[in-house]
């Protein structure tokens, strides 16, 4: 059941408090916006936005994890990117009245921020600061997208592993993460759009080189800047966090 954010426990209020776009709110700017904004908790494997519907909502993963999957016509689907804690997606097609152009898909169980379009198009006539928070936001998107195209080029899927763990940890897209990643190898694989024995190989070649260390329920990434290296193929090259 949806709820409005004032009506649950303050847990889920407060990460919605630690959103980086906040600090660029005055306080009647964010009175506004928590009143406004609704919490939903969804499962595993659950539809969070289906590709085709008009984009009414914002949305906030405030704890678990999403992916953004894209459909063919035939009704095939692949994974474009994963959003975890502490990341916001959607800003394109709300920008443009647009419908999704993608499948939102809860990867594990998350509770969700939904910040309805009224309120961020109020936001976007209002507030400088969220305007420029937007433009970091579209930026560091661009970005991951370029280095996912850079990854399929090079065509290894060790690449395409690292590219999928860098934007888990890409602090212009999500909360900084601290130890482990709570993900599965499963789970990476789905991110990465390859068979799990695949995306183990390489997971154990980035161990290998020291880039990350294979933990009990998650991995945890060990040289942010050598994995960033590892998109590419080559060893200390310049990073790709962010576009030109």
């Amino acid at each position: 059941m949806d709820k409005t954010l004032q009506e649950v426990k303050a847990a889920p209020v407060e990460l919605l408090a630690q959103a980086p776009w906040v600090a660029c709110l005055t306080p009647q700017q964010w009175q506004r916006a928590q009143r406004e904004t609704l919490l939903t908790r969804r499962s595993a494997g659950e539809v969070v936005s289906a590709k085709g519907t008009p984009a009414r909502h914002w949305i906030g993963v405030l704890e678990g994890m999403v992916k953004v999957d894209g459909l063919s016509a035939d009704g095939r689907s692949t994974t474009l990117s994963g959003v975890p804690s502490g990341g916001w997606l959607g800003e394109g097609s709300m920008l443009k009245h647009e419908r999704r152009p993608y499948e939102v898909v809860a990867l594990q169980d998350s509770w969700l921020a939904l910040m309805p379009s009224a309120t961020f198009d109020w936001l976007c006539e209002t507030s400088l600061g969220f305007n420029q928070f937007l433009v970091r936001q579209l930026n560091a998107r661009l970005g991951q997208f370029l280095a996912v195209v850079e990854s399929h080029r090079i065509q290894t899927t060790t690449s395409q592993v690292a590219v999928c763990l860098c934007e888990l940890v890409n602090p212009a897209l999500c909360t900084p993460v601290t130890g482990a990643l709570r993900l599965s190898q499963e789970e990476i694989a789905r991110l990465c759009g390859l068979s799990r024995q695949v995306t183990g190989r390489a997971l154990h070649e980035l161990e290998a080189r020291g880039l990350v260390a294979m933990r009990y329920g998650g991995i945890e990434v060990l040289d942010v800047a050598g994995l960033q290296a590892a998109v590419r193929g080559s060893p200390g090259h310049a990073p790709a966090g962010a576009a030109a």
